[in-house]
């Protein structure tokens, strides 16, 4: 189980502005990597560490810390519920 884990999440790495930028990619691709939780996670680093611009874009390119928020925020408030109620269980 654990290994299937691991290869969805190297493949939303892949599917993330980490290693190219977004503007050479497919449009199709580009749309997939620009709303990708990594790539705004990704950018706010580079934003926050002073390494490289904010790129112009859709909303998670372009304000990459808030997206970051907004997604953490999101999932945690998806997820802990959900993993709360599985805990929470008699077995």
């Amino acid at each position: 189980m654990a290994p299937a884990r691991w290869g969805r999440l190297r493949s939303a790495a892949m599917l993330s502005n980490a290693f190219v930028p977004t503007d050479g990619m497919p449009s199709g691709l580009r749309a997939v990597a620009e709303w990708n939780p990594f790539s705004a996670a990704i950018a706010a680093a580079r934003s926050l560490f002073g390494n490289a611009p904010v790129p112009e874009g859709p909303l998670p390119l372009a304000h990459p810390v808030l997206t970051t928020v907004l997604w953490s925020l999101a999932l945690i408030a998806l997820f802990a519920p959900l993993t709360a109620r599985r805990f929470a269980k008699p077995e």
